[in-house]
C-alpha cells in the first residue's frame, strides 16, 4: 500500500519563518529611517508655509497701518483665535512697548507649538525658530531651514 505524503515538513516550515525573520531584521531600520525623514521634511515644509503666512500677514498689516515698522519685531507662535485661525503676537520694532500687535495667519496643515519669528523693516523674515511635531526647526536669515529633534 502506497502512503500519498502531501505538505511541507517541519524542516522547511522553519526554514521559512528564518528567512523572513532575516528579511524583517533588514527591512525595519530601513522603514524607520524613512518614517523619520519624511516626518522632519513635513516639519519643514510646515515651517516654509508658516513663514510664508506670516510674511503676506505683515505685508497687508504694513499696508493697512502707516507708522508701523516691524523692523526687529519678535512675533510669538500664540494659540488659535475665536475664528481658528493662527495668530503671531509681536513686540519690538516701532510697535510700542505696552501694546502688541496680533498677525492673523491664514494656514492649513501642521501648525507649530511653540516658536518665534523675527522681521526686517520691508515685513520679510529674518529668522525663525520654531517646535513643530517634536522636532525644532530653525530659519535662518538666508531663508534656510535646520532640523533638528527637540530636545
Amino acid at each position: 500500500m502506497k502512503k500519498n505524503t502531501k505538505g511541507f515538513t517541519l524542516i522547511e516550515l522553519l526554514a521559512v519563518i528564518v528567512i523572513l525573520a532575516i528579511i524583517a531584521l533588514i527591512a525595519t531600520p530601513i522603514v524607520l529611517n524613512l518614517i523619520d525623514k519624511a516626518r522632519r521634511g513635513a516639519a519643514e515644509s510646515s515651517a516654509y508655509a508658516y513663514i510664508n503666512a506670516a510674511e503676506k500677514a505683515a505685508v497687508v498689516t504694513l499696508m493697512e497701518n502707516t507708522g508701523i515698522n516691524l523692523g526687529g519685531a519678535t512675533c510669538k507662535v500664540s494659540d488659535s483665535t475665536d475664528s481658528g485661525a493662527k495668530t503671531l503676537n509681536c513686540t519690538g520694532g516701532t510697535i510700542s512697548s505696552d501694546s502688541s500687535l496680533l498677525l492673523e495667519l491664514d494656514i492649513k496643515g501642521d501648525l507649530p507649538d511653540t516658536g518665534s519669528i523675527v522681521f526686517t523693516t520691508d515685513g520679510a523674515v529674518s529668522s525663525a525658530d520654531f517646535t513643530i511635531n517634536g522636532y525644532s526647526v530653525n530659519v535662518n536669515s538666508e531663508g534656510k531651514a535646520s532640523v533638528t529633534d527637540a530636545a
